[in-house]
């Protein structure tokens, strides 16, 4: 599959866990891979669907970063945390924007009639 992350493609693929670039070495093993040279993020295959989608996420930030032109010190341990927060992150922000934002903005409309 390919996705547009600002001016940039990339091709996002499932890869073999036996894969040499998902087994770097005898004592490190990748979840995912993001591949800046080449515009390509790989995925495990055999993850659980949480780690996978931990994994996407981790990998998309990466990805994020590098086309939007950033560089963070401590890039990996980020990465790592909006791997594993991003879904509570976002479902709160939903819950904050329904029962706050957009609540105080339709009680603003029913009160302008």
């Amino acid at each position: 599959m390919k996705v547009k992350i600002y001016n940039d493609i990339w091709k996002v693929k499932l890869v073999n866990a036996d894969a040499k670039k998902m087994n770097p070495d005898k004592n490190h093993i990748n979840f995912g891979l993001t591949e800046y040279a080449k515009g390509k993020i790989s995925i495990r295959a055999g993850l659980s669907e949480s780690v996978a989608r931990s994994t996407v996420i981790h990998e998309l930030v990466h990805a994020f970063l590098f086309s939007y032109g950033h560089t963070v010190e401590g890039e990996e341990a980020m990465c790592d945390f909006f791997g594993t927060h991003a879904d509570e992150i976002i479902d709160l922000a939903d819950q904050i924007m329904k029962g706050v934002v957009l609540s105080v903005d339709n009680r603003r409309n029913q009160n302008v009639h």
